[in-house]
């Protein structure tokens, strides 16, 4: 048997999600002064690697504590989605508009259909794990689209979406997407988007997420982008009845047996050897939108 940790480490400094509180790590004894150590916390519920419960996005959906605990364990695959839309990949590198991240597409999952029949946590592999620490995390990651994730809400036996991004969708990337490391807290919330967006107004910059061409001028429309990705790809997985809890900020994903995208796109038989468990158990918090979590897969 083997243990593989596919867990980010917490620590003071992790780059967070924008408009996240930073991660703190106070003493309130040391052993010096009272003869043992201990510390306080101060932690967001979507640190790290970490789950998404429902209430996340819905006001009436249920919080980690109301799934029962083996809910967060059993069967689970890896599929390798890195050769179509991870960075390395071409249509990632020769992509013609910037302004827009890749996605994958159905037909880029299609062939796993037998995966998703049978296994209850998938985990889809991109390649972007590479990336954590670094100052572009956050932005213009490998996404999923709504079509996609309203075509993975179809299948039943699904109940756990892993992903090695930190969100589902990424903002469009351009001159306002800058290191998460700086500046964290300079953000404000758009209640028309139900998400943070960086408050760029204070050092003359253009407007959030608005790439401009050579003259200076905003290259698309706001209107035109699609800042609404990721919290309706979220809405759908998480609205499903039962619902899809969503695994975020993943690593080493390239460890584990993978399925790959067979080239002539048929589909992929499901085999025992490249299957595996995963453990991904969150801290038990009543009432949670999300949680970080150890995620350990068991290889036999």
């Amino acid at each position: 048997m083997r243990l593989i940790d596919l867990s980010q480490p917490i620590y003071e400094g992790i780059p967070v999600y924008p408009g996240d509180p930073l991660f703190e790590s106070r003493p309130f004894a040391e052993h010096e002064s009272d003869g043992f150590h201990g510390a306080r916390y101060t932690i967001c519920s979507h640190l790290g690697t970490h789950l998404d419960a429902p209430f996340h996005f819905f006001v009436d959906g249920e919080t980690l504590d109301s799934f029962h605990v083996d809910f967060f364990c059993g069967p689970a695959a890896c599929l390798n989605l890195a050769p179509l839309i991870g960075p390395d990949s071409s249509r990632y590198r020769e992509r013609v508009d910037l302004t827009r991240p890749v996605t994958a597409t159905v037909d880029d999952l299609a062939p796993f259909e037998p995966i998703f029949d049978t296994t209850p946590i998938v985990l889809l592999r991109s390649g972007w794990s590479a990336h954590v620490g670094k100052a572009d995390y956050f932005n213009d990651f490998p996404s999923l689209s709504p079509d996609v994730c309203e075509w993975l809400a179809d299948y039943p036996m699904l109940r756990i979406l892993g992903l090695e991004t930190p969100s589902l969708a990424a903002l469009p990337p351009g001159p306002a997407t800058t290191s998460q490391t700086a500046n964290q807290n300079d953000s404000k919330f758009d209640p028309e988007l139900g998400e943070f967006l960086p408050d760029l107004a204070a050092d003359g910059r253009e407007p959030p997420f608005a790439p401009t061409n050579e003259a200076g001028a905003p290259a698309r429309p706001l209107d035109e982008i699609e800042l609404l990705a990721d919290p309706e790809c979220h809405r759908i997985l998480l609205g499903r009845r039962p619902p899809i809890l969503i695994l975020e900020g993943l690593v080493r994903l390239a460890e584990l047996p993978y399925y790959d995208r067979p080239d002539d796109g048929s589909r992929v038989v499901p085999e025992t050897s490249r299957n595996f468990e995963l453990s991904c158990y969150p801290l038990a918090i009543r009432g949670a939108d999300g949680s970080p979590t150890r995620a350990v897969a068991r290889l036999d």
